[in-house]
């Protein structure tokens, strides 16, 4: 069935559910990457970094 075929409120949960799940795989990835914190801070800076990478206009890297 084509997105656009649903209904309006059902696209706009699923784009948002898409955004949600692409922002938590990214700080899963820098975690992961990482390892171990040696304490809450490092933790939190790590999250913190991961969603300050993110591209704010969600067009992704310009090719040359």
């Amino acid at each position: 069935m084509p997105f656009l075929q649903f209904d309006a409120e059902i696209r706009r949960v699923a784009c948002t559910t898409n955004a949600i799940e692409s922002v938590n795989a990214r700080i899963r990835k820098a975690i992961r990457a990482r390892g171990h914190f040696p304490n809450e801070a490092a933790a939190l800076k790590c999250v913190y970094m991961a969603v300050m990478s993110l591209d704010p206009t969600g067009q992704g890297r310009k090719r040359r």
